[in-house]
């Protein structure tokens, strides 16, 4: 049985009609994150993810390794030390430069904090091969953090100096099966959105200092993001630079500020061949190994969905990776409902709803020195998708709960996104009895729930 009360949460608090002048918090995600305890400032870029955030992280994490591990991804782990001598063979040493955290050990050998991970995977190969072609395609993957010396990290964890992120390395005999596997790995993304339902778009990107032939970035809208983004109202279409009117269909295009959340690419031999990453086909010598590669922020994602989704006093949580599920709020301590209620009945709607919902994070709001009013604002500032409360309804006959739900945030078309898209609204209460109640929260009743303005 979980309580808000045992949860680690340093909620900082805002004195009423207090005048914030803290110009480094810059965007909401950012204010939200501090303000209600999810994460803490450690150095500039640099954050400490608290409980609570860490909860959605793992979800999301949970998410992404379903839909890449569905496109035949194996997870490993690589070191977050490269050797310097790797990334100076390739050139992106100095090309990167300064945006690469550099160290040296005892024995004055150079290494550097890794951002990304295509020279460790091209040294691998090259150190366990030459593959055979037989054993080719391989997808590779790793989920961990990565650092990027920032010149100016802002919007806290949209451009932070360490960040959490999914890599992952494709290798290929032939550039048609790059091809192939690039179309999969784009389609794991496309579902892994479809999954959050978050409206990203997948656009035509320059490779940079990656590198090769082909690239595409996955843009989410949002106000505080800093790419701008064309969209078609017509067609859907995208892109990071147009004209007025879409290519495809003629249509006007209409712009958005927006977050990289993604990137893919196809790499070619630009990191196979100075590393010496082979693999040996049918007949011939060894030939260097086609790479690809992919990338998802996972830090990053996760403040670009609230960034998205939240309104400018609440969290909004994509469903599936909100901390918790259910919050259950019941009276005040020493109230009239309190004589009658006490705390027991919390303990019981847990349980009944655990045993009803196994899947389902419940947890109880056991600060009965609060009022109902108090602790309900304070939930729905959380965000929490659904609040439950046992107040004066629970002592009519029948007994009902007062059910707070907020609207799942669906996929809109892009003629209804604007740079400002609003987010799900919280609900108007639902009076319900407990068999009313279970029967919503396995969404089989039929129920109509008025959507406040």
């Amino acid at each position: 049985m979980r309580y808000l009360s045992r949860i680690f949460q340093p909620v900082i608090t805002i004195p009423k009609n207090a005048i914030i002048k803290n110009t480094e918090i810059t965007c909401k995600s950012q204010r939200f994150l501090l303000e209600c305890g999810l994460i803490r400032p450690t150095s500039s870029g640099l954050f400490t993810i608290l409980p609570i955030a860490r909860r959605a992280l793992d979800k999301l994490e949970l998410q992404i390794r379903s839909c890449i591990e569905a496109a035949g991804a194996q997870r490993m782990s690589l070191p977050s030390l490269t050797s310097s001598a790797l990334w100076e063979k390739t050139g992106r040493l100095d090309e990167v430069g300064p945006e690469l955290m550099k160290m040296e050990d005892r024995h004055e050998k150079k290494f550097l904090l890794s951002p990304t991970h295509e020279e460790a995977v091209a040294d691998l190969l090259a150190d366990t091969g030459p593959l055979s072609y037989k054993q080719l395609p391989l997808l590779l993957y790793q989920i961990g953090n990565k650092y990027r010396d920032e010149h100016r990290p802002k919007h806290g964890l949209l451009r932070a100096r360490e960040f959490s992120m999914l890599d992952a390395y494709g290798l290929h005999a032939s550039d048609a099966c790059a091809q192939h596997m690039y179309d999969r790995v784009s389609e794991a993304y496309a579902e892994l959105f479809r999954r959050l339902q978050l409206p990203a778009y997948r656009v035509s990107a320059p490779s940079g200092s990656m590198g090769g032939p082909l690239s595409h970035e996955w843009q989410l809208p949002a106000a505080a993001g800093e790419d701008e983004l064309a969209t078609c109202p017509r067609c859907r279409q995208a892109a990071l630079d147009g004209d007025q009117r879409c290519e495809r269909c003629g249509g006007a295009l209409q712009w958005l500020q927006s977050v990289e959340v993604g990137h893919t690419f196809i790499l070619g031999t630009r990191y196979s061949q100075p590393l010496g990453a082979l693999y040996t086909p049918g007949s011939g010598g060894p030939q260097p190994v086609i790479m690809s590669c992919y990338g998802i922020g996972i830090t990053r994602l996760l403040a670009a969905s609230l960034e998205h989704l939240s309104t400018d006093k609440s969290l909004r949580w994509p469903k599936l990776i909100a901390p918790y599920d259910i919050m259950i709020i019941g009276p005040k301590e020493g109230s009239y409902e309190w004589q009658s209620i006490g705390s027991n009945e919390m303990d019981r709607l847990y349980d009944v709803i655990s045993h009803n919902q196994p899947d389902a994070d419940v947890i109880i709001d056991d600060r009965h020195h609060l009022t109902i009013g108090k602790r309900l604002v304070m939930a729905d500032r959380m965000g929490y998708p659904t609040i439950i409360v046992i107040g004066k309804s629970y002592l009519e006959s029948p007994a009902r709960y007062e059910v707070y739900r907020s609207t799942s945030p669906a996929t809109p078309h892009t003629s209804q996104l604007t740079s400002q898209h609003p987010a799900p609204p919280r609900e108007t209460p639902a009076l319900l009895t407990e068999a009313e109640l279970l029967a919503h929260l396995d969404g089989h009743d039929e129920l109509l729930i008025k959507t406040s303005a």
